[in-house]
């Protein structure tokens, strides 16, 4: 009566060790969030790990059914993929008497199971290794081994299971090993328990702390008990399907008939992840704190704990490119008497967008501001690029000239304002100009009219000679006695009037045209008034060689009249390869350029100097206007 007490109740705690682990209240369905990574912000990643009631991992999900919030603010995920990732298992064995019992061939189940758990090794892929290792009550046989190292270890693993006496140092020593540090994010951990019945009172409550460790450590303790078949119902067996449930495991009874599980089938759901990828939203540095929600396919929403993370994030950098410090407008080569039309009519500017915090991003918005206004604007690609509008610029004048970019997140930066100086060299006007513009047009209509003259002279001397030949016809005729009537002759017996010779017309003398050509010079001064403002007098065109310039009519070819201007002032030489030197005849008041006095050996001029001989100020202008001048930009070493 005693014996079926006994056995009434340790199927009872058999029964109750077989509840499942939500109904005990041990195992719920969670969310874990782990490894925030910010590296390619504005995309933010991590891995999750997401376990149904059953505690079992939940697989399939969508990112649909994935949400973020970050720092209170709820975000879609943008990918949720499920990622196989490596499992880290120790194998351990509690040696006693009962693992050496043999079958009919002589095989002990100690030996059976080992091949078991062999054969479950070698069947793992070569590019997903598992962590292996093999523990006893010794300590660990193999530590943290990949499957071949581990299978190696098994097979040369030789206990003498008949002198061993069971107990719970493996179990305690296969937890040391797998809390270890895992070697890999997500992994996760867990314990095959090999062993025999125990006879110990006090095992329930010598467990309870490696149940709670376990838990802590969120390590699944899968148990293969293995003895008799009339130990299943046995107190011991309960305890330990009772520290299998509460760990999240399973366990299995093996007497020597019974068929092994594939071991596979606890481990597969261990060996999936999630990696989560989301867009952030964050536009301040600082702290930062994210939770993940996942609803599960029964509709139940778990969430995660908050994981904090630091972000330096600052707002998009815009730099000029290096633009041209000044801009000439003129009037066409082709047409410098043009008065409508001045080039160029615009000008290209680029821009590169620098992200000081590292995090390469999209833009929105680049825009140009000329003098605070704005001239050009990109809402698409491309971004560095603007098209500054110069038609309404008609008077010289300095501009500031910046940009701005606001990049995906809203935050935008403007650049520093550059000074840009616009000279505008507009055509002469006045009679000169007149004629100079419309020069050809005048000379064909000179040559036009002077031969309409000649024509007319011309043809008036033929009718004038035709005249004189009539008159001289009819006298003829007055006077030829045969044509006369007779009393008429009689009458004029005196000889007849002598005819008046005619008068010789005076010939027209051909006058010779000298066309000399007009040779426009490569380079010029141009007078400029106090104000900087363009003096309405011609400006001084440098052909030959070399134009002396001073006071002195002997020694100088161009006259200054000026109080300040000394008798030899300055001279300008044509260089060799067609550049143009000005040297300074160590005049009183001096020559300047760009308002500092030239050296000793003088000063090569460049297009748009600004020349000062004493009082005296001229602007130095290339008929054709050089490319604009890239600025070279040296980095300054903060050691020097």
């Amino acid at each position: 009566m005693r014996k079926f007490l006994l056995t009434l109740i340790s199927a009872s705690l058999v029964l109750g060790a077989s509840i499942p682990a939500s109904a005990q209240g041990q195992i719920a369905a969670s969310v874990t969030f782990y490894n925030v990574d910010a590296s390619a912000f504005p995309v933010v990643s991590g891995f999750v790990d997401v376990t149904d009631s059953s505690g079992i991992f939940a697989s399939g999900l969508k990112p649909e059914a994935v949400s973020v919030l970050e720092n209170g603010q709820p975000l879609q995920a943008v990918s949720f993929n499920e990622m196989a990732i490596p499992l880290q298992l120790a194998v351990a064995f509690n040696q006693g008497e009962a693992l050496d019992a043999r079958n009919a061939n002589g095989i002990s189940r100690f030996q059976r199971v080992s091949q078991v758990v062999i054969d479950w090794a070698q069947a793992r892929p070569p590019d997903m290794p598992d962590d292996l290792s093999l523990v006893s009550q010794a300590g660990p046989v193999i530590n943290h081994a990949p499957p071949t190292d581990f299978i190696v270890g098994l097979q040369g693993f030789q206990p003498d299971l008949r002198e061993a006496t069971p107990n719970l140092q493996s179990l305690v020593a296969a937890l040391d090993v797998v809390s270890a540090q895992t070697p890999r994010i997500g992994v996760k951990r867990a314990v095959l328990f090999i062993t025999p019945q125990m006879e110990d009172p006090n095992l329930a409550a010598d467990l309870e702390p490696i149940i709670q460790r376990a838990v802590e450590n969120k390590i699944r303790v899968f148990v293969w008990y293995v003895d008799a078949n009339t130990t299943f119902t046995t107190t011991s067996a309960a305890v330990f399907n009772n520290l299998a449930i509460q760990t999240g495991g399973s366990m299995f009874q093996f007497s020597g008939e019974e068929r092994f599980p594939d071991p596979e089938a606890y481990f597969a759901p261990l060996r999936r992840i999630y990696q989560l990828k989301y867009d952030s939203r964050l536009n301040v540095p600082g702290q930062h704190n994210l939770i993940v929600q996942v609803t599960l396919p029964a509709s139940e929403t778990v969430t995660s704990a908050a994981q904090t993370f630091e972000l330096n994030v600052q707002p998009p950098n815009p730099i000029l490119v290096t633009p041209a410090m000044q801009i000439t407008r003129q009037a066409p080569p082709e047409d410098p008497f043009n008065t409508e039309t001045l080039l160029p009519e615009s000008q290209k500017l680029e821009i590169i967008v620098e992200f000081p915090d590292g995090y390469q991003r999209a833009l929105t918005r680049t825009t140009l501001y000329v003098d605070g206004v704005v001239m050009d604007e990109n809402t698409s690609e491309p971004f560095n690029e603007f098209n500054w509008d110069l038609i309404s610029y008609t008077a010289s004048g300095e501009h500031q000239v910046m940009v701005e970019a606001v990049d995906l997140l809203g935050l935008s930066k403007q650049s520093m304002a550059l000074p840009v100086l616009v000279t505008v060299i507009k055509p002469p006007s006045g009679p000169a100009a007149f004629l100079a513009k419309y020069r050809t047009q005048l000379t064909f209509g000179a040559i036009v009219f002077a031969g309409l003259v000649l024509f007319a002279i011309l043809l008036g001397g033929r009718l004038r000679n035709l005249s004189l030949r009539a008159i001289q016809e009819e006298r003829r005729a007055q006077n030829d006695p045969l044509t006369q009537p007779l009393p008429v002759m009689m009458r004029e017996a005196a000889p007849a009037a002598q005819e008046k010779k005619p008068r010789r017309l005076p010939k027209l003398k051909k006058q010779k045209q000298a066309k000399s050509a007009e040779v426009e010079a490569a380079a010029s001064l141009v007078r400029l008034n106090p104000d900087g403002q363009y003096a309405a007098i011609p400006p001084i065109a440098l052909n030959g060689r070399e134009l002396i310039l001073g006071t002195d009519p002997v020694e100088c070819t161009l006259i200054l009249d000026d109080a300040s201007i000394s008798s030899v002032h300055a001279r300008i030489r044509t260089t060799d390869d067609g550049g143009y030197l000005l040297q300074d005849v160590q005049s009183i008041a001096g020559t300047w350029v760009n308002f500092e006095p030239i050296p000793r050996e003088g000063y090569r001029l460049e297009h748009g100097d600004m020349v000062n001989f004493g009082q005296l100020k001229y602007r130095f202008m290339l008929r054709t206007s050089p490319p604009p001048r890239i600025p070279k930009v040296r980095p300054v070493n903060p050691e020097e």
